[in-house]
């Protein structure tokens, strides 16, 4: 039932992600963000190989057939997006990098509409700017003053080419849609990702010479990003796609700082306010309004066809 209902998917996988956020900003203060990015997927790619290492080699020559659409989807989805998130909050805060990511739906909707010819989603809009709004509140505590004395700089850069990475994965995710099986090729993606990230976390490495304190709060947040972060959130959300389509799916992705925000409150003795209610509540609200009229518009499609 699970699998097939988009909407169970995209709440589980938003809501891990929601998570993930608090648990990073906490890691990249002991691990440099690289190398964070690096032992997040070595852990995926440990726990998916037992499993589902055989079928992603019997199904090697398609991969390999399709060997660039899934470096494209490792370097924007799998390493891109988390590396750039991690090495960004290092120079900006987390109101600045939440308020970016909640970007993200209507650069799907664009990119939806450029590369997959689909026609421009001028419905959904209203409702994802709605969930804007209501990220932009819980952000800035409810005060306009607040979110208008907010500053800008390469955090934030770093930010918006992090969110656009995730954005043209969502999109690539659809373009190859049921054409692998999604455990194997998400293995696939990560060993690839893997590739890429090393290196460059080895460099990382010699650079700075971190000294960290394997403790078991340390062990359980990377385990937490490496199974449920990676692994879980990551099927849920490409199920998802599947299903649905990116465009129906992005407007998702606002939830993320509405979960955060309840884990930060949950984890780190921050205290529930009325801003976050109000804002949930835009953000639901949004959420909802965007899904209905992409459902209504697909519904209209199919007839027309």
């Amino acid at each position: 039932m699970i699998r097939r209902s988009p909407y169970i998917l995209l709440v589980l996988a938003t809501c891990i992600w929601g998570g993930n956020f608090v648990a990073g900003k906490v890691l990249v203060l002991h691990i440099p963000p690289i190398t964070l990015a690096s032992l997040r997927w070595c852990i995926a790619f440990l726990c998916l190989l037992p499993f589902f290492g055989k079928q992603a080699w019997q199904l090697r020559t398609d991969f390999l057939r399709n060997w660039k659409m899934i470096l494209f989807l490792s370097a924007t989805g799998v390493a891109g997006f988390n590396t750039l998130t991690y090495v960004a909050v290092q120079y900006t805060g987390s109101i600045n990098a939440s308020l970016m990511n909640s970007a993200t739906p209507i650069i799907v909707v664009i990119l939806t509409w450029l590369v997959m010819k689909e026609r421009f989603a001028w419905t959904a809009l209203p409702g994802i700017l709605i969930s804007m709004a209501g990220v932009s509140w819980i952000i800035s505590r409810g005060s306009l003053s607040a979110l208008l004395s907010l500053s800008f700089n390469k955090g934030d850069l770093l930010m918006l080419v992090a969110v656009f990475c995730w954005s043209l994965y969502s999109v690539g995710m659809k373009k190859v849609a049921g054409r692998f099986p999604s455990s194997p090729f998400l293995l696939v993606q990560v060993a690839m990702a893997l590739v890429l990230l090393i290196p460059l976390s080895l460099i990382e490495w010699g650079l700075k010479s971190p000294q960290i304190d394997w403790n078991p709060p340390l062990v359980t947040g990377l385990i937490y990003i490496g199974l449920f972060a990676s692994i879980i959130a990551f099927l849920s959300w490409n199920r998802a796609i599947e299903l649905v389509g990116p465009q129906r799916c992005a407007g998702f992705l606002n939830l993320i700082p509405m979960f955060s925000a309840i884990f930060a409150t949950a984890f780190t003795g921050e205290s529930l306010r009325l801003y976050h209610l109000l804002g949930a509540i835009w953000i639901v609200v949004g959420v909802y309004m965007t899904n209905y009229a992409m459902k209504k518009r697909q519904s209209r499609a199919a007839v027309e066809t």
